[in-house]
């Protein structure tokens, strides 16, 4: 059984928790080391009780926090190679020492009680990858910062029991919004962001396999609210003759969230 708080989730800031029977992992820490307390402490939790830490790239809306939280705390922090060696110069340069974990891409690591393992996402950054993670029951796989659902991904999203997948923009509200033209296509390209049509496709697809479970996450700050994210992927899930009835869509909330989710 997991337990998985959305304690922060959106284009300016991201951090969940998971938590097994004997194990709590941060995945991502790109909020400042204040937020990663003030979000821990919704949950009754400390910064002590983490026993990892994994960060699926380097930008800042996910490794904010890690300087001032490494230099007060000595929590393995694990991140795929050259997104380890990232890490570790960033904080070699202001005098911080760390423990960093540099892992590999489809190769599982155990940490206590669950096992870890690093896939390939496509996204502009040195090696982003997402994550499975499993208990002796319960997969999750977490899956945001996508250009697109690669085979490798959709792989891993159709082994899980429960799936945090990104819907970060709505495709109007990108088209009109203020942005740059460059940066609207750097969001729409490949190694960009996952809009809410494409993932209500995968939703779809996954739907249509047996998946039921969803948590949708990473939402842009500017081009994308809930409400029009939960029409669009329940508008293809129709289109493609899914019962919305059989199939559990959340969202994450953009601002800090106590929201919590049971997978057995």
């Amino acid at each position: 059984m997991f337990v998985v708080h959305p304690l922060y989730s959106s284009s300016s800031g991201n951090m969940f928790h998971i938590a097994s029977s004997s194990t709590n992992i941060l995945i991502d820490a790109g909020v400042s080391y204040k937020a990663i307390n003030e979000g821990l402490k919704t949950i009754n939790l400390t910064i002590k009780d983490i026993d990892a830490i994994l960060i699926t790239h380097e930008h800042i809306d996910h490794i904010k926090g890690l300087p001032l939280l490494c230099r007060k705390n000595d929590i393995p922090i694990y991140a795929c190679l050259d997104t380890a060696n990232f890490i570790k110069e960033d904080l070699n340069s202001k005098n911080i020492e760390s423990t960093i974990i540099a892992l590999d891409y489809n190769t599982p690591i155990r940490i206590k009680d669950i096992e870890i393992c690093a896939f390939e996402t496509s996204h502009d950054a040195v090696m982003p990858c997402g994550y499975m993670i499993k208990d002796n029951s319960t997969t999750i796989t977490f899956a945001t910062d996508l250009g697109y659902v690669s085979p490798t991904v959709y792989d891993s999203l159709s082994k899980s029991d429960y799936t945090i997948i990104e819907s970060n923009y709505d495709e109007t509200m990108l088209e009109f919004g203020k942005y740059p033209y460059s940066i609207k296509r750097r969001i729409k390209g490949i190694t960009g962001h996952l809009s809410n049509d494409a993932c209500g496709q995968a939703i779809a697809q996954l739907a249509n396999e047996g998946h039921t479970r969803f948590l949708l996450a990473h939402m842009s700050e500017n081009n994308n609210n809930i409400d029009i994210a939960k029409q669009t992927v329940e508008s293809i899930l129709n289109q493609n003759g899914i019962d919305l009835n059989s199939v559990e869509i959340n969202f994450a909330t953009k601002s800090l969230s106590n929201e919590e989710y049971t997978i057995c």
